[in-house]
């Protein structure tokens, strides 16, 4: 039988998003890469699309 523990931890920080546009027009929340991040991989993304109501055609 294994013993689990629980470690609380904090929020180190928030990273507010760079919203862009990608393909054909979609809006797209990007947190990083940025040049501030020196410390991630720059092939790294991270990538938050929302609901999106699109037209027919």
């Amino acid at each position: 039988m294994t013993t689990q523990t629980q470690t609380l931890r904090t929020v180190a920080g928030i990273i507010n998003s760079v919203e862009t546009l990608e393909g054909a027009g979609f809006l797209v929340r990007r947190p990083f890469p940025k040049s501030s991040f020196s410390e991630f991989d720059p092939f790294l993304l991270l990538d938050e699309l929302g609901p999106v109501n699109l037209k027919s055609g």
